[in-house]
């Protein structure tokens, strides 16, 4: 994939300067350019600015500010190089708080610095972009680890008694032989959902959902737990 650019400068010889400069450097590399804020926000307003692996907004133009271009909010999260021949002092830092990465005189581009400025613009971002995307990535796992906890605990509650009492009916000397099949089904089906359950979990590093103090059905072929020591109080 090309190392996409958009430059916005209504400085003709400016623009092949920056060109030549960065085509020194980044070789697949692909521009887009245009003179005025006008045209530029009727590009953007039909494409996906996040193609876009670097930004180069001129602060003065024809018919607007870079900076009140900036605020509109086009190039977010995008690596944006703010670059002006004004040396007003005040600009930089009007720059960076509209939104901007970095901002460079234009005179600056010819200096040894230009060439790991923009490297380091764009590895930056490239990286924000990366911690964003893990951030995101763990706030989905976290969500689906409760789900899957929840759903657990929902399930083994009334999946314990359903497995009691199968196995109850399953060894009462007085079911017949087909309600003793239908129990021996209903718990070989359970144990599987069971099984189940207990591998998700155990995919998604989840720790065992602990039983609550109340009368419930054990379920045949888990481990037994123990009783609560209030519990063993009040039988004492």
């Amino acid at each position: 994939m090309s190392f996409q650019v958009l430059i916005i400068d209504d400085d003709i010889g400016f623009k092949k300067l920056l060109e030549r400069k960065l085509r020194s450097f980044i070789k697949d590399m692909e521009v887009t350019s245009f003179e005025d804020l006008a045209s530029a926000r009727e590009y953007l307003t039909g494409c996906d600015v996040r193609n876009f692996s670097l930004v180069i907004l001129d602060q003065h133009l024809p018919d607007g500010k870079g900076l009140d271009f900036l605020a509109e909010g086009w190039f977010e999260n995008l690596a944006v190089l703010s670059v002006s021949s004004d040396d007003a002092p005040e600009i930089p830092g009007q720059s960076l708080m509209a939104g901007a990465t970095f901002f460079l005189n234009k005179s600056q581009i010819s200096e040894p610095l230009f060439e790991p400025l923009i490297k380091g613009i764009v590895e930056r971002n490239r990286l924000q972009h990366q911690v964003d995307q893990l951030k995101i990535d763990n706030a989905i796992m976290e969500t689906v680890k409760t789900l899957v906890g929840t759903l657990r605990h929902e399930i083994n509650n009334p999946l314990g008694a359903v497995l009691g009492a199968a196995y109850i009916l399953n060894t009462s000397e007085n079911a017949s032989k087909e309600q003793k099949e239908a129990a021996q089904l209903v718990e070989s089906s359970g144990k599987r959902i069971k099984h189940v359950l207990d591998e998700l979990c155990k995919a998604m590093q989840l720790e065992p959902v602990k039983k609550a103090d109340q009368t419930v059905f054990h379920i045949p072929g888990d481990a037994p737990w123990q009783e609560s020591t209030s519990k063993k109080k009040e039988e004492d």
